[in-house]
């Protein structure tokens, strides 16, 4: 017994911490059946003069609080089992329903492609000097030692003239486990324009990096004034590398193509500090709407964002001159609508809606003095938590959350709001509203708008208080007609 109460505790604790307002309303609506219950009025077996003693008062006390104490308990039972199930459902939905895992996106990263960041070509012009180095012993008395050494030595010029690039990427998901993660296919075209800054003939060593080492390339091509070097290029520490000789002013026009993919982002960025001169990177995304557009972390804004000619893309276009920067140019894939992403939503606001509709209903049927009001309060919740639990099993049979909700969750809360005007006719056209606005309309707005949650769950807690203060004026500020005594009969 001990265990179960400080279970309960500790889930009503939880609950308080974290949606305070919901726990007021379930609390007051207990004390409201506790109360209830505690001071109904006597029956008139009870109220005879041979009843009236000391003794048989403490026992019809006593015999009411336990009843009042046995019905909370029976509530508070309800509340966590019902509460469980629906985490329990909505937890084995979400498992089957894009569940996105890092097992499964590790997954995806090693057949597919990772991220990508590619970096800019890194150009060492240079000519290697001989020279003589010469080393003193410890010994005064030992000559010193003099070996020629190599000293490797950079044009300090910046060899960069003009670059282009153009790099095209369209979107290709890869679904693994129950979810989708954004996948890429990307064709590159690198082009620049180089020119030695030094008027002697030096070494010139070209160095590519590639956006990812584990990463597949396809279709690639290297070329230097029009002639494929791929043949004599070297592959090192994950680039491309190419050497020969320059003579002094040379120019050269070097191209590397290539195509790739990848996952989330693609990223470029002039990782050496360097000014950047005629520089133009353009990145295009046909099926990706300028409305849709996200920027990687660290990274500038495009200079131009234009969209396709059948806007269903945007083409992004930097272009810098005689700039100094070291922030990247990207692009972020925007998230992909998942499996169930709207019956997911909805099922993550059903446990809080149907806090409240439990609330709203125990505190109506106390207030009211409605009979059997705690059976009739667990008959109407249970069937509201199995219509929750009705929409995640039929969400895939019947055209998703819209088609389970108009051929199932619809007709199964609209038969108990009418149950409920039979029930209360006085006040059951109004319970049964509040009744619907709570299990219906509020999960379905929060989870499909999730930037106002918490504007829906205010607007329907001060509903339910204007509901509840409503019924307390109409129910205890009506004075009973007094009763007149039947005439004298003679």
């Amino acid at each position: 017994m001990n265990v179960i109460i400080s279970k309960l505790l500790n889930r009503a604790s939880d609950l308080a911490d974290v949606e305070p307002t919901i726990a007021l309303f379930l609390a007051a609506a207990l004390l409201a059946v506790f109360l209830a219950a505690l001071f109904q009025n006597q029956p008139a077996a009870d109220s005879g003069a041979e009843n009236s003693g000391f003794i048989w008062m403490l026992y019809r006390n006593f015999r009411r609080l336990m009843w009042a104490v046995l019905l909370v308990a029976l509530l508070v039972g309800t509340i966590s089992l019902l509460r469980s199930y629906l985490r329990r459902t909505t937890n084995d939905f979400q498992r089957t329903h894009g569940r996105i895992t890092a097992a499964n996106y590790n997954a995806v990263e090693t057949i597919w492609g990772s991220e990508q960041a590619q970096g800019e070509l890194n150009v060492d012009i240079y000519r290697d000097v001989q020279t003589t180095e010469r080393i003193e012993s410890e010994d005064p008395t030992k000559p010193a030692i003099i070996r020629p050494k190599i000293v490797h030595q950079s044009v300090t010029g910046n060899p960069f003239v003009a670059t282009r690039h153009e790099v095209t990427l369209r979107q290709n998901p890869r679904k693994k486990g129950s979810a989708f993660y954004g996948g890429y296919e990307t064709d590159c075209s690198f082009n620049w324009k180089l020119r030695n800054p030094s008027d002697a003939t030096q070494m010139c060593l070209l160095t590519f990096p590639l956006p990812a080492s584990d990463a597949m390339y396809d279709g690639l091509v290297a070329t230097l004034d029009g002639r494929d070097v791929l043949p004599e290029m070297e592959i090192k520490d994950s680039s491309l590398v190419f050497e020969r000789g320059i003579q002094g002013n040379e120019a050269m026009d070097f191209h590397i193509a290539f195509k790739s993919r990848g996952l989330s982002d693609w990223y470029f960025q002039v990782r050496e500090p360097r000014e950047i001169r005629d520089f133009t990177l353009t990145l295009n995304l046909p099926d990706m709407a300028k409305a849709k557009l996200n920027y990687p972390d660290d990274c500038m804004t495009p200079t131009l964002a234009t969209p396709t000619k059948n806007n269903a893309g945007t083409v992004l276009t930097y272009r810098l001159d005689h700039a100094l920067t070291d922030k990247g140019m990207g692009i972020s894939l925007p998230e992909l609508p998942q499996p169930g992403a709207t019956t997911r939503a909805v099922l993550n606001q059903a446990g809080d809606a149907w806090l409240l509709a439990f609330a709203a209903l125990t505190l109506s049927f106390a207030l009211v003095g409605t009979r059997y009001a705690v059976l009739l309060v667990i008959l109407f919740s249970t069937a509201t938590a199995f219509g929750y639990g009705l929409l995640a099993d039929f969400s895939d049979l019947l055209f998703g959350f819209w088609g389970t909700a108009v051929l199932v969750l619809l007709p199964l809360f609209v038969l108990l709001a009418v149950l409920l005007i039979r029930l209360a006719p006085k006040d059951g056209k109004w319970l049964a509203a509040q009744f619907l606005l709570l299990s219906i309309i509020y999960p379905c707005a929060a989870g499909l708008d999730s930037d106002r949650q918490s504007l829906y769950l205010n607007l329907c807690a001060l509903e339910l208080l204007a509901f509840a203060a409503w019924l307390l004026v109409k129910n205890f500020t009506h004075v009973p007609a007094p009763v007149q005594a039947p005439p004298a009969v003679g």
